[in-house]
């Protein structure tokens, strides 16, 4: 078994994307991106373009960016998201692991605390909350 670097869901060794929040099991992050993922930020980009007000549309290409690793430009969406359905609770959880892997752990743990109480059910926002208490202690 192999854990997600993000959320911390356990996978299959022969796992290449974690089922949970899609991050990649590949080791090195500086890894050639594939044509897939570009063709579908490409066409969530096109999305976004002719109707900004399309959530889906910029929550997937948030996840595009994710799976590329450009956290930047992933919280980027999500936080556009969240200005037009604030009460999308993985949108938020998804934000607060983009605010940590940017180096900023009160914004993040702001995120997936609002997530929790969006949706107090779901365990992996517990415990990606969890992971952030251990990297701010």
């Amino acid at each position: 078994m192999q854990v997600c670097p993000v959320c911390g869901t356990e996978a299959k060794d022969e796992a290449k994307f974690c089922a949970e929040c899609g991050a990649s099991f590949a080791a090195d992050e500086k890894r050639s991106t594939s044509e897939a993922i570009i063709a579908m930020a490409a066409e969530y980009e096109a999305a976004v373009r002719d109707n900004p007000g399309n959530t889906a549309a910029r929550y997937d290409l948030g996840l595009a960016r994710m799976y590329e690793h450009k956290w930047a430009k992933a919280a980027e969406q999500f936080q556009k998201v969240i200005e037009l359905e604030p009460g999308f609770a993985h949108a938020h959880a998804n934000l607060s692991v983009c605010h940590s892997r940017l180096g900023q752990p009160e914004r993040a743990m702001d995120e997936i605390e609002q997530a929790i109480k969006l949706d107090p059910s779901k365990k992996r926002y517990r415990k990606v909350k969890r992971q952030l208490e251990g990297r701010t202690h």
